[in-house]
């Protein structure tokens, strides 16, 4: 067993409880639309760019070409995007959000109901940035890692955030 310091036990054990937070909320967007929550943060972005090639929404989310393909294959299972062409390349794979990826991306309810929000909306507002910062720089690669290894895509950096 390693020796850990108490801040560093203290530290784990919160945020593998805080972690367990988001498990009725996955589920729930697991049965309701066959995505984890961190694959919303992909829809997100896909949203945002309109229309892409699987390499730009790879190189958005700072994923490897073939780590972006699992997340496009996993996300085209559920139906929540479509692969198409580029017209001017046949080539270039695209790929466009489906309409029950816009259903998924505005279901707020069930961020709200999953009791995130409420939880997170009871920490003052400087608490809210020092958590948000935190989580962010937890989740920074280290050097030589992968920035989203293939099982966990990156996930979204604020509660609020899940269903726009």
């Amino acid at each position: 067993m390693l020796d850990w310091s108490p801040e560093t036990r203290r530290a784990l054990r919160a945020y593998i409880r805080a972690v367990a937070l988001a498990d009725p909320l996955q589920r729930d967007l697991a049965r309701t639309y066959g995505v984890a929550l961190g694959d919303l943060h992909a829809l997100r972005l896909l949203r945002d760019l309109g229309e892409a090639p699987i390499s730009r929404l790879g190189a958005g989310l700072e994923l490897k070409p073939s780590s972006a393909t699992n997340l496009v294959d996993r996300l085209e299972a559920a139906g929540l995007v479509t692969r198409g062409t580029d017209p001017a390349d046949r080539r270039v794979t695209t790929l466009a959000l489906t309409p029950r990826a816009h259903e998924a991306l505005g279901d707020r309810a069930l961020v709200e109901s999953s009791g995130l929000v409420r939880r997170v909306e009871r920490l003052a507002p400087g608490e809210r940035l020092l958590l948000a910062s935190l989580l962010e720089r937890l989740l920074e690669p280290e050097p030589g890692e992968d920035a989203t290894p293939d099982e966990a895509p990156s996930p979204p950096s604020a509660a609020h955030e899940v269903a726009q």
